[in-house]
């Protein structure tokens, strides 16, 4: 298995994941495809792993930063860091 940190380093290098994340529409539809990639962790984990992402690069927009907070789904912090 993966890491979260290491599958968004994958993310990041590959537009078939990119537009695969952005695709989905909910958290069970990002659980299903964490698993499909065999990332270990829960969504949570995965949120997290984004949150210090953003974390290493700067400060988080108040949408993402609620998100996190407020127990948002992952996708819409990746929509948030990587467009």
């Amino acid at each position: 298995m993966k890491t979260a940190q290491d599958f968004i380093k994958e993310i990041n290098k590959s537009a078939e994941l990119q537009n695969a994340i952005k695709a989905i529409k909910d958290k069970d539809a990002l659980a299903a495809f964490l698993k499909k990639n065999d990332v270990e962790g829960a969504v949570e984990d995965f949120g997290k792993a984004l949150q210090a992402k953003q974390d290493d690069e700067g400060e988080l927009t108040d949408d993402a930063a609620e998100a996190v907070a407020g127990g948002g789904w992952a996708s819409d912090l990746w929509h948030y860091f990587f467009g």
